[in-house]
């Protein structure tokens, strides 16, 4: 008899008993090791990703992160005064870039008719002058906005901004237009 080894059979049969109140959810498989969680843990945490995976996992999480900074950004009570202002408004600007470019396709033609050529440059000047004046007639009335609904604002730097989403097509414009032209703000 060897004092050390496992018995190949018990010496008491355990007595088999079913019950019938026995939980139906059944483990289909043993308990896992200790080693193989553990790997297990490491893979989920640690997943191997292929170039093309990690760039997109990356470019979603740079997106997101963009997207946090921009909309803490444009939330500042003047920028949204003055996004509701300029979409309130009509905005010579707003046509800048397709006359510009219908303009520049009209120039092309100037080796057939440099007279067209020459007033189509005279035209695009006159509308970019056209815009700049409306600008400055928009950073007037947007002034005065400023001042009576946010009078302690400072209107540093919304200038530019207020320049830039007046010259954007209405449609691209991020964010977008809350309202629509003509309405109050």
């Amino acid at each position: 008899m060897a004092l050390f080894r496992r018995n190949s059979q018990p010496a008491i049969p355990e007595p088999t008993t079913t019950l019938e109140s026995a939980p139906t959810g059944k483990k289909d498989r043993p308990t896992p090791t200790r080693k193989e969680a553990e790997a297990a843990r490491r893979q989920r945490m640690n997943t191997t990703l292929s170039k093309k995976q990690s760039r997109a996992a990356a470019s979603r999480q740079s997106r997101s992160e963009r997207m946090k900074t921009i909309s803490a950004r444009e939330a500042v009570p003047e920028k949204v005064l003055m996004r509701d202002y300029i979409d309130a408004r009509f905005n010579l600007g707003e046509f800048l870039l397709p006359s510009v470019v219908v303009i520049l396709a009209v120039t092309l033609l100037g080796s057939y008719w440099p007279v067209v050529t020459l007033i189509a440059t005279m035209a695009m000047y006159l509308f970019i002058l056209g815009v700049f004046v409306d600008g400055y007639l928009m950073w007037r009335g947007f002034k005065k906005v400023l001042a009576k609904r946010l009078p302690k604002a400072s209107p540093k730097g919304l200038l530019m901004y207020g320049m830039t989403r007046s010259t954007q097509i209405r449609r691209f414009r991020s964010p977008a237009p809350r309202i629509k032209r003509g309405e109050t703000y």
